[in-house]
């Protein structure tokens, strides 16, 4: 579980990174971006019905999602808002392709 002081909760930040947060995009999740004045990075995990009707689905790729961005939260750029936004096709996807993906994400926004 990532540490509340890491973790976006408000609906004004996610409606906020909806509009005006530089998108990146891969097959299965889009990462949105947002420079912000503080000292750590702050996260929140979007996942969908439209991903899957299930709920435990749901929640198994939000929790291995915000663990992999809990264990890279020390190399990872100070001062940002980021949300990530899962799309249908992650549904299939195992822990490692999800990993290699958010990295390349991460990457290409080059907060890693």
């Amino acid at each position: 579980m990532l540490p509340s002081k890491n973790r976006l909760s408000k609906t004004s930040d996610f409606k906020e990174l909806a509009l005006k947060g530089r998108p990146f995009y891969s097959s299965f999740l889009t990462l949105k971006i947002l420079k912000e004045s503080g000292l750590t990075s702050r996260f929140g995990v979007v996942v969908s019905a439209r991903v899957s009707k299930k709920a435990t689905v749901r929640n198994k790729i939000k929790r291995r999602i915000t663990e992999i961005v809990r264990l890279n939260l020390n190399n990872l750029a100070a001062g940002f808002k980021i949300m990530i936004l899962v799309k249908p096709a992650a549904a299939s996807k195992n822990y490692r392709e999800i990993k290699e993906e958010i990295g390349k994400l991460l990457k290409q926004a080059r907060i890693l």
